[in-house]
């Protein structure tokens, strides 16, 4: 049921995130505002704690009438989360900030990424020409869309060779 209660929180916390959102002033000139990415995170908050929320249900149903019909519990089934899984977020976040100055934003992106998914046992493969394609798509989506300054590092001379 923990899941179900983080996921109602995560439904709550999207609902303040966008009304919160829709009090940013608007801008005249631009057909959308400072309230534009917290509204979509809001929404993707939302989205995520509803699926969290029900698949904590159906989850529980499930295991109630397994146990109805004199089937072993379906929680001793489930794999057990470890808790080392937990801290890789904030490490990756650390590492990020520690490494970008150096390596660059697109390439530290990459890095972690690479290695979140390795350590997901995704194919090496798959994992090395995701962790490119998505890197290189939200650098070039934040710097050149958005004009978000990222570090390019000063492992390459501080500019990308193909970035003019």
């Amino acid at each position: 049921m923990r899941d179900f209660f983080a996921g109602i929180g995560f439904v709550i916390a999207g609902i303040v995130t966008i009304i919160t959102a829709q009090q940013f002033p608007t801008l005249p000139s631009l057909q959308y505002g400072p309230s534009l990415f917290p509204s979509l995170i809001g929404g993707g908050f939302c989205l995520g704690g509803a699926v969290l929320a029900l698949n904590a249900l159906w989850l529980r149903k499930k295991a109630v009438a397994q146990e109805a019909h004199g089937s072993p519990s379906l929680a001793g089934s489930l794999p057990e989360k470890t808790n080392w899984a937990m801290l890789l977020p904030p490490i990756s976040i650390v590492f990020y900030i520690l490494a970008s100055d150096y390596l660059g934003a697109m390439l530290t992106i990459m890095i972690i990424m690479l290695l979140l998914m390795l350590l997901r046992k995704t194919s090496p493969y798959i994992a090395l020409a995701t962790s490119l394609v998505v890197s290189s798509a939200i650098y070039f989506i934040f710097s050149r869309y958005l004009l978000v300054p990222l570090p390019q590092g000063l492992l390459l001379g501080g500019s990308l060779p193909w970035i003019s």
